[in-house]
C-alpha cells in the first residue's frame, strides 16, 4: 500500500522550520560520505607507501676471502649484498631502510623512529661460505629481526614478510654463485679429463717404446756380464798395482822424516837475514834522508854564493888594486852550475841508494815468509804422504774386494737379463692397458657437460629457484583500500542510516493520529529516510570513485548495492527507534558491532570464533559486504541471493515497524505514564 503524499510531507516539512534544520539534513545526508571516504582513504594502498616507514640496517658481518676454482681468491661480503638490497629497494613495497650502529638502531627502536631493526650478524659471509668446505662445519647464516609490538603489531609482521623476501632473494643469490662455481667445475673437470686422456695416449706410445727399449737392455744386460768378467780381470790386476804403491808410499814416508826440522831451520835463518836487511834498510834511510836533507837548499846556497862572487869581482875591479887578478872570481862564480849538477847527482843517488835498500829488505821478508810457509806446510805434507801410505794399503783391500764384487756382478748381470725380459713382457701388457685407459678417458670425457658462461648463468638461476610462483587473483583489486571498500561503505551506510533517525522520527505525531492504517503510516515513516539514505548512498559512491580512485568491476551494481543497502539499513534503523524509542539506538550500536565482527570484512570469517561464524548469515551486512565486493572486484555468483535477503530484512524490519505504528495508535497507561524517559 502507498501511503499519502502528504504524510511523508508532513516529516520533512517539520525540517524546513529552520537554517538548523536543514542544515542537520545536509549533514545526515554527507555521514556515510565521511565515514566511507575517509576510512576507505585511509587504507588505500598503505602495502605502497611502506617507504615512508623507517628502519635500521646494523651491519656486523665480516667479510671472508674464498678460493675459487682457477686457484684466485675472492672476497665474499654476503652482509654488504643483504644490506645494498634493502637500501637500494626504491620500489615503494620496503621499507626506508637506514644503515647504522646498534646503539643508534636500539634508541630509534625504542622511541619509534625506527619501526624495525634488523642485526647481519658478524658470522654471515662465513656462514654462506661454509658449504665449501668440511661438511662437518657448515653452518647456516641468521638474521635478527626486531620490531616493537608496543608501537605497532602489523608492523612487525610486515616486517618479517620484507625480511622473508629478502632472505629469499639472498638465498637464491648465494645459490646461483654456488652452482656458478659447479657448473665451471664441469667445465674444469673435463678439460683434466681431456689431459688423463692425452696423457694416458701418451703412455700407451711410451709403453710401446719401453717394450722395444727392454729388447735393447736384454742385450745390453748381456754385454754386461761379460764386461764384469772383465771388471774381475782388471780388478786383480789394480790389486797387484796397489800394492806396489803401498810399498813406495811407505819408503818415501821413511825418507821425508828429516824434512821437517830442515826446513824450519832454513825458515829461522831466511827471518835472520831478513831482520838484518831491515835494519840496514833503516841506516841507510836515516842517512839518505840526512844527506836529502843538507842538500835541499844547497841550489839556492851555490846560487846565492855565485851572486856574491860577481859581487865581490865588481869590487875588485872598481878597487883597481895591482896585483890582484879579479877575474879568478868571476870564474869561480861561472863554475856554481858545475857544482849544483854535482849535488843533483849526489841526491839522486843517495835516493837511488835509497830505494835499492828498501827493495831489499822486503825481497828479504818475502823470502824468510815463503820459508816459514814452507816450514809450515811440510807436516801437511808428510801427513799426506802417511794418509796416502794408509790409503794406498785401503786401496788395496778395496781393489781386492772390487775383484771379487765384479765376479758377482757378473751373475747378477745374467740374472738381470732374465728380468729384463719379464720386464718386456710387463711393458706389452703395459702398452695395451694404456691403450685401454686412453679410450675410457675419451670415452668419460664426452659424458661430462662443459658449459659456456651463458649457460652456467641459465642452469644457476633455474637450478637456484626452481619453483617461482605465479599467484594468479581471480576478479583481483587494484590495492588494499579497494578491497576494504566494501566492509567500509556497509558501515558507512549503516552509521548513516543511525545518523537519519537522530534526526527524523520513525512516524510523525500527526500520522499517528491520523485516521490512516499502521502500514500507511510505517510507509510514510520510512519514505523520507529513503529519500535521504539515497542521497547518502549516492555521494558515497561518486566520491569513492570519483575522487578516492576506487574503478568498480559493475558500477551499476555497486549503485544498486549502495541503494539497497541504504534501504535495509534504514528500514533496521527505522524499526528499532519505532519499537523501542531512543533505547533503540543503543540497539543499533550493538548490532552494527556484531555485524561488522561477523561479516567477514576483513579476514575470511572461517579464522573467527565459531559465535561469529553463526550469525555470519544471520544478520545484512553480511550480504552487503558480499555485493560490495561483486561490484568492484567482479564475480558475484551469488548476487541474486543477497538481493532476496537483503529484501527479506527489510520486509522483516518494515513489518515489525508497522506492528510498533499499530501500537502507536493504541493509548495505554503505560504510553501516557512510561517508566523511564530517555
Amino acid at each position: 500500500m502507498i501511503p499519502s503524499p502528504a504524510l511523508p510531507w508532513f516529516e520533512l516539512a517539520r525540517l524546513r522550520r529552520s537554517r538548523l534544520a536543514r542544515a542537520a539534513v545536509v549533514a545526515v545526508s554527507i555521514v556515510p560520505l565521511l565515514y566511507g571516504a575517509l576510512y576507505i582513504w585511509a587504507n588505500l594502498d598503505p602495502t605502497g607507501n611502506l617507504d615512508q616507514v623507517r628502519a635500521a640496517v646494523v651491519n656486523e658481518d665480516e667479510i671472508v676471502e674464498i678460493t675459487g676454482p682457477d686457484g684466485t681468491t675472492e672476497p665474499v661480503a654476503v652482509g654488504r649484498l643483504l644490506a645494498a638490497n634493502l637500501i637500494g629497494d626504491d620500489e615503494g613495497s620496503n621499507y626506508d631502510w637506514v644503515l647504522t650502529d646498534a646503539e643508534d638502531a636500539s634508541a630509534g627502536l625504542a622511541s619509534g623512529e625506527y619501526k624495525a631493526v634488523l642485526t647481519i650478524p658478524e658470522n654471515l659471509s662465513a656462514a654462506a661460505t661454509s658449504t665449501s668446505g668440511d661438511p662437518s662445519e657448515a653452518v647456516q647464516g641468521q638474521l635478527d629481526l626486531r620490531t616493537n609490538d608496543g608501537v605497532n603489531y602489523i608492523n612487525g609482521t610486515i616486517a618479517e614478510r620484507i625480511l622473508d623476501a629478502a632472505r629469499a632473494a639472498l638465498n637464491a643469490q648465494v645459490t646461483e654463485t654456488y652452482l656458478d662455481n659447479v657448473y665451471l667445475g664441469f667445465s674444469d673437470i673435463r678439460a683434466s679429463l681431456q689431459e688423463a686422456a692425452d696423457g694416458a695416449a701418451q703412455l700407451a706410445s711410451g709403453a710401446g717404446e719401453l717394450a722395444e727399449g727392454t729388447d735393447q737392455l736384454e742385450d745390453g744386460a748381456t754385454q754386461l756380464a761379460a764386461g764384469n768378467r772383465q771388471l774381475a780381470n782388471g780388478a786383480g790386476q789394480l790389486d797387484d798395482g796397489a800394492s806396489q804403491l803401498a810399498s813406495g808410499l811407505g819408503l818415501l814416508q821413511s825418507q821425508t822424516g828429516t824434512l821437517g826440522a830442515d826446513t824450519q831451520r832454513l825458515a829461522d835463518g831466511s827471518r835472520q837475514v831478513a831482520d838484518g836487511t831491515a835494519q840496514l834498510n833503516q841506516t841507510v834511510q836515516q842517512v839518505t834522508q840526512a844527506l836529502l836533507g843538507a842538500t835541499d837548499n844547497a841550489s839556492a846556497d851555490i846560487d846565492t854564493l855565485a851572486a856574491t862572487l860577481v859581487t865581490l869581482a865588481d869590487q875588485c875591479d872598481a878597487a883597481a888594486t895591482e896585483g890582484v887578478d879579479c877575474s879568478l872570481l868571476r870564474q869561480a862564480a861561472t863554475q856554481s852550475g858545475d857544482l849544483k849538477g854535482f849535488v843533483d847527482d849526489v841526491r839522486g843517488g843517495a835516493q837511488q841508494v835509497s830505494s835499492d835498500t828498501a827493495a831489499l829488505a822486503s825481497g828479504a821478508g818475502q823470502v824468510a815468509a815463503g820459508n816459514q810457509q814452507l816450514a809450515s806446510a811440510v807436516p801437511t805434507l808428510l801427513s799426506a804422504i802417511d794418509l796416502a801410505s794408509g790409503g794406498a794399503s785401503t786401496l788395496a783391500d778395496g781393489t781386492s774386494r772390487l775383484s771379487t764384487g765384479a765376479d758377482a756382478a757378473a751373475s747378477g748381470a745374467d740374472a738381470l737379463a732374465g728380468g729384463v725380459t719379464e720386464l718386456a713382457n710387463g711393458a706389452d701388457q703395459l702398452a695395451a692397458g694404456a691403450s685401454d685407459l686412453a679410450s675410457g678417458l675419451d670415452e668419460g670425457v664426452d659424458q661430462v657437460p662443459e658449459y659456456d658462461e651463458a649457460d652456467r648463468d641459465q642452469l644457476a638461476s633455474t637450478v637456484a629457484t626452481p619453483i617461482e610462483d605465479a599467484a594468479n587473483r581471480v576478479n583481483g583489486v587494484d590495492n588494499y583500500g579497494t578491497a576494504l571498500a566494501p566492509y567500509f561503505m556497509a558501515l558507512a551506510l549503516w552509521v548513516g542510516a543511525m545518523a537519519i533517525y537522530l534526526l527524523l522520527r520513525p512516524f510523525s505525531d500527526r500520522a499517528i493520529a491520523s485516521t490512516a492504517g499502521s502500514v500507511r503510516i510505517a510507509l510514510a515513516g520510512l519514505a523520507p529516510g529513503l529519500a535521504l539514505a539515497a542521497v547518502q548512498a549516492l555521494l558515497l559512491v561518486a566520491v569513492v570513485e570519483g575522487i578516492v580512485g576506487i574503478h568498480p568491476a559493475d558500477r551499476l551494481l555497486l549503485i544498486g548495492t549502495a541503494l539497497a543497502a541504504g534501504t535495509v539499513f534504514t528500514a533496521i534503523n527505522q524499526m528499532f527507534i519505532a519499537l523501542f524509542g531512543a533505547a533503540g539506538r543503543f540497539l543499533a550500536l550493538v548490532l552494527v558491532c556484531l555485524q561488522l565482527t561477523s561479516a567477514g570484512g576483513t579476514y575470511p570469517i572461517e579464522t573467527a570464533p565459531a559465535f561469529f561464524g553463526f550469525l555470519h548469515d544471520l544478520l545484512p551486512m553480511t550480504y552487503v559486504v558480499d555485493l560490495f565486493r561483486a561490484a568492484t572486484a567482479g564475480g558475484g555468483q551469488s548476487i541474486g541471493r543477497d538481493f532476496f535477503a537483503l529484501g527479506v530484512f527489510t520486509v522483516l524490519a518494515l513489518s515489525v515497524t508497522v506492528l510498533a505504528a499499530y501500537r502507536r495508535q493504541r493509548v495505554t497507561i503505560t504510553r501516557l505514564h512510561p517508566t523511564l524517559v530517555v
